[in-house]
């Protein structure tokens, strides 16, 4: 039976914001951007977005500095960012012998080579809920953009089972995205951070560095808010969990 006291509707918009926001840091990671999407996130005016936001939130700096690296933009910008993408990500450069390819096994695996333990946890993550890599990509499974897509898919589906007032099914997709998140996620993706900074020469991907890093931070506290609320006890307002939507 729906616990009436909650408010099914504010938590389920709450989770279709987060979708969304794991969906766009989760194509900022998967390869360099086209200019089609050079051209949507600059209309998307993250300086504006920031400033609503308020110097004070640990997500300003990160939108400001992608908005900012966007606004004098010219024929040349693609490449540029496509250069800074690959020089950092895709491993071309590296920092005192570190390199900032975005898989798991690289920082959590004790040699440091793709296709480690990290990477059969995050299929075994994906294949519990019944989802999988598009035919044709050739990538590890735990590449962070894939990691960032799931906790996205976990939203949606918490959204969905939140606008059917299905409490239950509700709190074990959180419970499940609590457990991504922390495990197979913030696990690592601070070293990475670490190394990336060292390595990006663009003021735009300096602050999806920055604007992920702050999200995935905040993320784990509005998760674990809403586990709260979802709970027998559910005492939460759903209104302080906006921080991060």
């Amino acid at each position: 039976m729906a616990d009436e006291t909650i408010d099914y509707d504010g938590l389920a918009r709450l989770m279709e914001s987060r979708a969304s926001s794991y969906r766009l840091f989760a194509r900022l990671f998967l390869k360099p951007l086209s200019e089609g999407d050079v051209a949507v996130l600059a209309g998307a005016d993250y300086v504006a977005y920031a400033q609503e936001l308020g110097r004070e939130s640990p997500l300003f700096r990160g939108f400001n500095d992608m908005g900012r690296g966007l606004r004098r933009r010219h024929t040349g910008t693609k490449s540029v960012l496509a250069s800074d993408y690959s020089m950092c990500f895709d491993g071309l450069a590296s920092a005192d012998g570190k390199v900032a390819v975005p898989y798991a096994s690289v920082f959590r695996s004790e040699k440091g080579l793709l296709y480690g333990p990290p990477r059969a946890e995050a299929l075994a993550a994906f294949r519990a809920q019944g989802v999988g890599l598009k035919e044709g990509i050739d990538l590890p499974e735990d590449h962070l953009s894939f990691e960032l897509e799931f906790l996205g898919y976990l939203a949606q589906k918490t959204a969905e089972a939140l606008r059917q007032h299905d409490g239950q099914g509700a709190r074990r997709l959180v419970a499940d995205a609590q457990a991504f998140l922390g495990d197979q996620v913030l696990s690592w993706s601070d070293a990475l951070f670490d190394v990336a900074r060292r390595l990006l020469a663009t003021r735009f991907y300096q602050g999806v560095v920055e604007a992920t890093q702050a999200y995935l931070s905040l993320d784990e506290q509005v998760l674990a808010d809403v586990a709260e609320t979802l709970s027998e006890e559910g005492a939460c307002n759903p209104g302080c969990l906006s921080d991060c939507a």
